[in-house]
């Protein structure tokens, strides 16, 4: 049985699945599609060709899959925003649709996105993600599994944090962060290994180890870029973990927020 609040507009085109609550004051555009044991809680707007998953739980003043705001978007372009499971969405979340023709904004599973975050355009976050409060992150950012952004950080558009990253508070992003790494600062840059997310995500304490390893090989012994990889690649060939780390020194297209000088002096009290 689906509850609608009287004082909510649900549009006829909306698919509603069972047992979601929709409160007072929501708006349902067309070609949208809620699945089973969600809930709107009041004031949530969810605009057209927007897809959220089974057992989300939606704060007030939550608007979903509005138009990009990208100066480059064409009136009447047809694009889509793609929400998954069990997520929660506290109040003044934003997360708009892509801006080209058929593009799309997506969000994993078991996400926590805090008050006053925002998602812009064309964004893919991964499952078990925390946006704290205020988070702003540009457009055509990828976001990890497992990463973590602290409150009043901003990631510039492009950008890339890696599966089980943290970008601390307050952290301006302007380069890629690696997976299970931390990056902080105004620029950020990484400075340590993420063990504490690591050890939350459920990764034993050999794979933080390798990871740390690599961490130290590739930043913190005095080598250019593209030897330590190099040796990276043979030494840690069998750890999946640095494999994706190394792929992702190879593949980064906005640079690497590297490691400064004092991030040395971190490490060795590590």
């Amino acid at each position: 049985m689906v509850k609608v609040d009287k004082l909510a507009v649900v549009h006829q085109k909306a698919d509603i699945g069972d047992n979601c609550v929709i409160g007072p004051f929501c708006t349902i555009g067309p070609n949208t599609q809620i699945g089973p044991n969600t809930t709107l809680r009041s004031h949530v707007v969810v605009e057209p060709n927007t897809a959220i998953g089974k057992d989300c739980d939606i704060f007030p003043f939550v608007t979903l899959g509005i138009q990009s705001q990208d100066l480059k978007h064409v009136h009447d372009t047809v694009t889509y925003t793609e929400i998954g499971n069990r997520n929660i969405i506290r109040e003044f979340v934003s997360i708009h649709s892509g801006t080209e023709e058929g593009s799309k904004t997506t969000v994993g599973n078991d996400c926590a996105f805090l008050a006053q975050s925002h998602v812009a355009h064309n964004c893919t976050v991964g499952n078990q993600v925390i946006l704290s409060h205020c988070v702003a992150v540009g457009g055509h950012v990828t976001i990890g599994d497992n990463a973590n952004i602290g409150g009043l950080a901003a990631i510039h558009q492009f950008c890339r944090v890696g599966k089980a990253a943290m970008v601390a508070g307050m952290a301006r992003l302007t380069q890629d962060v690696l997976p299970f790494t931390i990056a902080e600062g105004f620029p950020a840059h990484m400075r340590v290994i993420n063990k504490v997310g690591m050890e939350r995500a459920g990764y034993l304490s050999e794979e933080i180890a390798e990871v740390r390893k690599a961490f130290r090989l590739l930043f913190l012994r005095g080598l250019r870029l593209e030897e330590a990889t190099n040796l990276a690649r043979k030494e840690f060939q069998g750890s999946k973990n640095v494999c994706l780390m190394l792929d992702a020194i190879a593949s980064s297209k906005q640079g690497l927020a590297r490691p400064e000088s004092a991030t040395y002096e971190i490490n060795m009290g590590d």
